[in-house]
């Protein structure tokens, strides 16, 4: 590894993101790249997470994308699941350092029953799942670990709603549609659909954490577009490519909240002509990728 090679240790590099993340900064000789997931890793075991010690050093750059995520269950124990995760890097952290920290939280920290159309950095914490409260404890004790080490920096990635191939988590959105378009079967949508949500692609994400290993931002970061959808959108663009798509509606069993972003600061950060994907285009890539011929 040269002066100028970053190293770069990529926590869940088999997962949804991780996996995507991998593929983005394996086209650049920048990076020497070390990858952890399960079966290797079991992060939820501290036993287990101490294999990792060797690669942990004060030039690397971790990228914290391992987590149990919401649609397996937001549960008591996928919250306690998720905090083991942390709790176990930062003992790590505590007996060896890094340079850098890149931990993937989610603007589920703002609480997704809340009605705001211009949520920022400075937006109120008010998480209403067990997934939002474990990520923004997992901010926290990050933050309280690199604040003990001057020479580590930690960035708190908050991105909305992510899609795109390679997703099987089947959530509510577009993965979720996606996923049901292509197998024929019906859509069931809450209430009218029309709840306003930011939706990220997932190769725009992994771009921002390119561009996050390579500067000396430190802080919060909200993963968004500036652009609002709602789930109504989603039906409208499939139903261009799947004309005999079948959607149910059901009555809510919450009041209907809309979530929209300031996307300010974000925008500051990247390069003036970095283009997020709209939701069309997004739709279309994933649908070639996960069934070329539909």
């Amino acid at each position: 590894m040269t002066s100028k090679t970053k190293k770069i240790i990529i926590l869940g590099h088999s997962g949804f993101i991780g996996s995507r993340l991998v593929r983005l900064l394996s086209e650049s000789a920048s990076y020497k790249i070390i990858g952890c997931s399960l079966p290797d890793v079991d992060l939820c075991n501290s036993s287990s997470a101490t294999l990792l010690a060797p690669h942990f050093s004060p030039d690397s750059t971790i990228v914290l994308a391992a987590a149990i995520k919401r649609q397996f269950g937001d549960t008591l124990e996928a919250y306690q699941q998720n905090m083991a995760i942390v709790e176990n890097v930062c003992r790590l952290l505590e007996a060896h350092p890094v340079k850098r920290i890149i931990y993937l939280s989610s603007a589920a920290v703002y609480g997704e029953e809340t009605e705001n159309t211009s949520i920022s950095e400075q937006t109120p914490i008010n998480p209403t799942s067990y997934y939002g409260i474990a990520k923004y404890t997992g901010e926290r004790l990050l933050k309280k670990e690199s604040a003990a080490n001057q020479n580590t920096s930690l960035v708190c990635l908050r991105p909305s709603l992510i899609y795109g191939p390679g997703d099987q988590g089947r959530t509510y959105g577009p993965s979720g549609f996606c996923s049901a378009a292509l197998e024929g079967t019906p859509i069931t949508l809450w209430g009218d659909g029309k709840e306003m949500r930011e939706f990220v692609f997932i190769d725009d994400i992994c771009r921002v954490i390119e561009r996050v290993i390579t500067t000396e931002f430190e802080g919060e970061l909200n993963v968004v577009s500036g652009t609002r959808y709602c789930f109504e959108d989603v039906i409208t663009a499939l139903k261009s490519r799947f004309p005999n798509l079948m959607v149910h509606s059901r009555q809510r069993s919450k009041p209907k909240a809309n979530n929209a972003f300031d996307a300010s600061k974000i925008k500051s950060l990247l390069p003036s002509d970095f283009r997020f994907t709209g939701l069309e285009e997004g739709l279309t890539r994933m649908l070639n990728q996960n069934h070329p011929s539909k």
